[in-house]
């Protein structure tokens, strides 16, 4: 018997009443990996990321062995994990895969043929998320096991070119459809516009005035939330019961998140890179770390809560519920959520929090509304032009959208008065608010708008006014990532 059938032989012996599948690694194991590497994650199926450029793939043993502690026993090239090794293995039998981008943008492995028995003798977890396109050397296929890797073409988003006739609307105008138009400010961007009433989203690379491709989404997104840090989206829809997470960087759905019941907003811990989302009819807030791209938590309330704000500064989240027409403040004691009533408001559109103080918009009464926290009651009520749909909180100032004349209203929470009011433009219903990543502007879309507005909130003013032929539900802006 040769060494190959030996190997496979052996394999299927010993995998076969010890099946891998996706799980975490055993805590002596990952312990290990962020003793050496701190800023490493593991995602959801054990897949260990580190940097937009760094991921390893683990090869789980035959059978566990047991060891007073972990160490290296093999690697190349001979360096410290801290130093980012092609191949690690460790001293109890497991193994880690550095993953590499080629210069096509495929990604592959190390091509290192003489690895030690060892490595070749590891299985890849059998329900891991494989790179798309993944190329195995021959040395290192047997550790597929049944695992298949998709094609680019079958594990991405973007629609064929089938789909993309089926996918135009009879009733748009050919001239000027979906031109998105981005001015220079956008040159080191990507931008993902998803249109009013559509389950697309319009992709963008850098100024081009047209999408360049379409990605098709599951159904009409209610939110899509967006981690920079790992370059993923969070989506979530108006109908059914999960959440989405997709790559940004691949452009493909990473992670199915089943919740209990629709989901209804969405708040985001930037510090830990966790997602809160809000399920009203499940009485739920759920926990979703965008690093390991799985639930990690579901808060069970008496209320129903829709809309959410988190507050960096204590730590702590506020939600509103419209069936009782309530806000509430959460804060958090060990692993347990202690909820407070702040008072009752009509029809909130927009919750923003500081360390002291919850702030709720009214839409139909045209209003701000400030709790304090410690005291839980409302302090200060101000009247704010109409139809206030949505705000933004930058340093002590919250910039408010005022959509029925097209106003900014801007808050002080130092003097507790608005200081500013600024009609910006009359032309559509603009209603939303996006930060551009890394700059301190912010893009203003809407509906029926034929322009976007680029507004600066150091100079608080507009600094730019572009035509725009589509109308926005949602948008993404990332920086690019050059890398993995």
């Amino acid at each position: 018997m040769n060494l190959k059938k030996y190997i496979t032989f052996l394999i299927f012996v010993l995998f076969v009443s010890n099946p891998v599948f996706a799980s975490k690694l055993p805590n002596d194991v990952w312990n290990f990996v962020k003793s050496q590497i701190p800023s490493a994650k593991q995602r959801f199926d054990s897949v260990i990321t580190i940097s937009d450029d760094v991921m390893y793939i683990p090869l789980y043993p035959p059978s566990d062995k047991t060891v007073d502690k972990i160490s290296i026993e093999y690697s190349y090239p001979q360096k410290p994990l801290s130093a980012y090794p092609e191949v690690v293995l460790l001293n109890n039998g497991y193994s880690l895969l550095k993953v590499f981008k080629d210069k096509d943008g495929n990604y592959t492995l190390t091509k290192k043929d003489d690895l030690p028995i060892k490595v070749r003798l590891g299985l890849m977890p059998q329900d891991m998320l494989t790179p798309a396109g993944l190329k195995i050397p021959e040395s290192l296929k047997l550790t597929l096991g049944d695992l298949l890797i998709p094609s680019k073409d079958e594990n991405t988003l973007a629609l064929n070119p089938s789909e993309k006739e089926k996918a135009k609307s009879p009733y748009n105008p050919v001239v000027k459809r979906n031109e998105f138009i981005p001015t220079v400010d956008f040159k080191d961007k990507k931008t993902f516009i998803n249109p009013r009433n559509s389950k697309f989203l319009e992709v963008y690379d850098g100024t081009s005035q047209n999408p360049l491709y379409e990605l098709k989404l599951s159904s009409m997104p209610l939110k899509i939330l967006t981690s920079e840090k790992t370059k993923v989206a969070l989506v979530l829809y108006w109908s059914g019961k999960n959440l989405e997470i997709i790559d940004l960087k691949d452009e493909r759905t990473i992670a199915t998140i089943p919740i209990d019941a629709n989901a209804t907003d969405v708040a985001y811990n930037k510090k830990e890179n966790v997602a809160y989302v809000t399920s009203q009819n499940a009485n739920s807030i759920y926990v979703i770390s965008l690093d390991s791209m799985a639930l990690v938590k579901v808060v069970r309330v008496d209320q129903k809560p829709s809309k959410i704000v988190y507050s960096e500064i204590d730590d702590s989240i506020a939600f509103y519920d419209e069936y009782l027409q309530k806000v509430f403040n959460v804060t958090k004691n060990g692993g347990e959520y202690a909820v407070q009533p702040m008072g009752t408001v009509n029809n909130v559109s927009k919750l923003l929090a500081d360390i002291a103080n919850i702030y709720a918009i009214s839409r139909t009464q045209d209003q701000l509304l400030v709790y304090d926290k410690v005291q839980g009651k409302l302090i200060n009520t101000v009247e704010l032009d109409k139809k206030p749909t949505d705000a933004i909180m930058f340093g002590t100032k919250i910039f408010i959208l005022c959509s029925k004349e097209g106003y900014m209203d801007i808050f002080d929470t130092v003097e507790g008065k608005v200081i500013s009011r600024e009609q910006l433009s009359k032309d559509g219903f603009y209603s939303k608010m996006t930060l551009i990543p890394n700059e301190n502007n912010i893009l203003i879309t809407g509906i029926n708008a034929k322009n976007y507005l680029l507004y600066s909130l150091d100079k608080m003013q507009i600094v730019k006014k572009q035509e725009s032929y589509i109308d926005v539900n949602n948008i993404i802006i990332i920086d690019k990532a050059q890398k993995l």
